[in-house]
């Protein structure tokens, strides 16, 4: 008996072989297998015919399938052309007459909670259609319904009613199918897009760069200034080459400077900039051995501190360099904003140093 009826011969037994289940759509990178207990198995199909109460598809098998015409409007699939694939799911295995009986509401929903039931364990972030405004929020579609909060819209441009019938990136924050309730989020992926274009910020600046800004804020320690999306910070002693009594005597909001980097550390998000940096060193247009007009700007115990008209090039004059009279205090000699004459004795542009003598300028 084995060998005829392995080649196929009656056995006298009834043969309950079942047909195999049509094969899945093809990868889809949003969704898992859609398949769980009590889901009904998705399909791959295409078009055959568009009646106008119902639409006939082909399965993979040759087999034919019927969807109810009114399901794609239920699905928000439109009117499919004939010819084009869709994916459908299998009510039962067929009608008396052959036709395998579908729905492609089903399939929609079913290929829509498994699309985002994975992006809410994955992070990834979907695309949907911001459908209405709701009370508290709105409603984006994502295969499925889904609630955005007012609170995770992120940024807007102009009034957030305006986001209706427009395409956004949202990751998924909630999913409960017992209550049919999807929450996703549009803020999420602006931050983390915020975050990876700072980090290439980041990478992109380097000491030594210069780079034109604008001034967001002024400090009593200095000025804040926004390079390409990055915010530095220009010390009070870094606004200018000349003394600077307060940032805002230099600098205001609004103004475009331009700056040089002098640091940055990336793991405090600290930028340090430069912007007399970026303009000549006044101690570019002094000579060694000349003699200039000065005026005092401050009296200290060891001398003065002069700089030269018309330069903004600033030194010191030692004590011993104020006057040719010995023992005398340097406030016995030269008063602040008195206008004196001094020699250039030596320039260190690497020190910010120079050093003057009144002595010299006047009896040498």
């Amino acid at each position: 008996m084995s060998g005829p009826a392995a080649q196929g011969e009656s056995t006298g037994r009834h043969d309950h072989t079942v047909a195999p289940p049509p094969p899945l759509p093809e990868a889809d990178p949003h969704i898992a297998d859609p398949h769980s207990e009590h889901e009904p198995i998705v399909a791959q199909v295409t078009l055959a015919k568009l009646g106008e109460r119902e639409v006939l598809v082909r399965l993979a098998d040759g087999r034919t399938g019927v969807i109810d015409r009114s399901d794609f409007d239920d699905a928000g699939l439109g009117s499919p052309a004939e010819g084009s694939v869709l994916a459908a799911a299998v009510l039962q295995r067929e009608y008396p007459d052959g036709r395998v009986p579908m729905s492609a509401r089903w399939a929609a929903r079913t290929l829509g909670w498994a699309r985002v039931t994975k992006a809410l364990e994955t992070g990834d972030v979907l695309t949907g259609t911001v459908e209405r405004s709701i009370k508290g929020g709105f409603v984006v579609r994502v295969g499925l319904a889904a609630f955005m909060p007012q609170s995770l819209v992120g940024d807007v441009d102009g009034d957030a009613s305006g986001l209706v019938g427009t395409e956004v990136e949202v990751v998924v924050k909630e999913v409960d199918r017992n209550a049919d309730r999807v929450v996703v989020s549009r803020r999420d992926p602006q931050r983390r897009a915020r975050r990876a274009a700072e980090r290439e910020s980041y990478s992109n600046l380097a000491p030594g760069q210069r780079h034109r800004g604008e001034v967001t804020e002024v400090l009593d320690m200095g000025a804040k200034v926004r390079i390409g999306g990055l915010v530095g910070l220009v010390h009070r002693s870094e606004l200018s080459w000349s003394r600077v009594g307060h940032p805002r005597e230099v600098v205001a909001v609004g103004d475009v400077v331009d700056v040089e980097v002098l640091e940055v550390v990336r793991s405090k998000r600290r930028i340090a900039l430069s912007m007399r940096r970026t303009r000549p060193h006044p101690f570019d247009s002094v000579e060694v051995g000349e003699t200039y007009p000065a005026v005092i700007q401050r009296v200290l115990d060891h001398g003065a501190i002069a700089e030269l008209t018309g330069t903004g090039a600033v030194g010191m004059v030692h004590r011993s360099e104020l006057s040719a009279v010995p023992g005398l205090r340097p406030d016995q000699v030269v008063v602040p904003g008195e206008e004196i004459r001094v020699k250039v004795l030596s320039v260190d542009p690497e020190k910010d140093r120079m050093a003057l003598s009144a002595v010299q300028a006047t009896y040498l």
